[in-house]
């Protein structure tokens, strides 16, 4: 009854006991439009959505309506929207999808920080120097395991003073249990960390966007993979667009472009605007609502009530039509321009 009550079920049973396959595929459908594996398995997480009642829906959705609308209401164009919930990432011109891609973003633990930056330089075979604490982390508890760690994965070792350290696997494992007074650097090549390409913007918080070797992880549900940097499933693409578009050295560029181990910085035209945000609801270009898990556990632990007073104009406009059917009974979501200008007029 949920199900067909939501939109995602085409006929309603009442009394369905067994789980057919009509059943199944509604059950994928909803998955689907909550970012859940889509294999008709009735898991905790889609028994959670499930089990949100209409209110709490409503207001999520309208929420991220009004934050949406007036936050895109003010951004020059061209510009890069990475939402952080949605594992997804969108390239923005002349009112247009220019290119829309698969991410991966920060772990709980190491989250990817919702932030506002200009990408000032791309850079092709990029270097890899280990944060300290993900050496702490990740890589010296390898070197323990493994001394031929560093000369498999194809890292350099340096002092502080810049002179490059060799020792032997049984003396890495040694050093692996100290201080380790060492600066960490994986050369360029087909298992660097970042991969072909990096987008760098200047922030305090070491966060950029990169390629990865690790293509396999864009095929995952669950995308908050990595250590708080956001990986690109269509870098080249991504990078094709700079170069055609911003790129200033574009001899240099092209005859890079067969070379995978010269590492090269370029320079752009200008900046390129790059927004990270993170909206759990929206509704898609299909009309067809779409929710996220909170996976950094953002959401105030009090929801705010539908009927209370501090609830915005514009929040009661929405929430009034996003539970209307269309006349198809598809479960779409229904918004006259008329009153979308209304809801957008009252945030202001």
């Amino acid at each position: 009854m949920r199900l067909w009550l939501l939109g995602d079920a085409n006929e309603y049973l009442a009394d369905e006991v067994v789980y057919l396959p009509t059943l199944a595929q509604s059950v994928k459908r909803f998955q689907s439009r909550h970012g859940l594996t889509p294999d008709a398995v009735i898991g905790p997480k889609t028994l959670f959505w499930l089990n949100q009642t209409p209110q709490q829906r409503a207001i999520l959705l309208a929420k991220s309506f009004v934050e949406k609308t007036a936050y895109l209401s003010q951004l020059p164009q061209p510009y890069l929207l990475i939402n952080i919930p949605a594992f997804d990432m969108v390239l923005i011109d002349n009112n247009q999808v220019v290119l829309s891609s698969k991410v991966i973003v920060g772990q709980p633990a190491r989250q990817t920080p919702v932030m506002t930056g200009q990408i000032s330089n791309i850079i092709i075979n990029p270097t890899w120097t280990v944060p300290r604490q993900l050496l702490r982390q990740d890589i010296l508890p390898q070197i323990k395991l493994n001394g031929h760690y560093f000369k498999d994965r194809h890292f350099d070792v340096f002092d502080f003073d810049g002179n490059r350290v060799d020792k032997s696997a049984q003396q890495w494992q040694q050093e692996a249990q100290g201080r380790f007074p060492y600066r960490v650097v994986q050369r360029p090549g087909g298992d660097n960390a970042l991969g072909r390409y990096k987008f760098h913007f200047n922030n305090d918080q070491s966060i950029y966007l990169h390629d990865t070797p690790s293509k396999a992880l864009f095929s995952k549900a669950d995308r908050d993979l990595s250590s708080g940097c956001v990986r690109i499933e269509k870098v080249q693409q991504l990078a094709d667009w700079f170069a055609n578009r911003l790129v200033i050295d574009k001899r240099t560029w092209n005859r890079l472009q067969s070379n995978y181990t010269q590492t090269q910085w370029f320079a752009l035209s200008s900046t390129l605007p790059v927004h990270m945000v993170y909206w759990r609801a929206w509704v898609d270009d299909e009309h067809v609502a779409q929710y996220r898990d909170d996976i950094y556990q953002l959401a105030p632990a009090t929801p705010v009530s539908l009927f209370s007073h501090k609830v915005p104009p514009c929040v009661r406009i929405v929430v009034a039509s996003v539970f209307h059917k269309n006349k198809t009974g598809s479960g779409k979501l229904v918004m006259s321009e008329a009153l979308s200008r209304r809801a957008q007029a009252s945030c202001h």
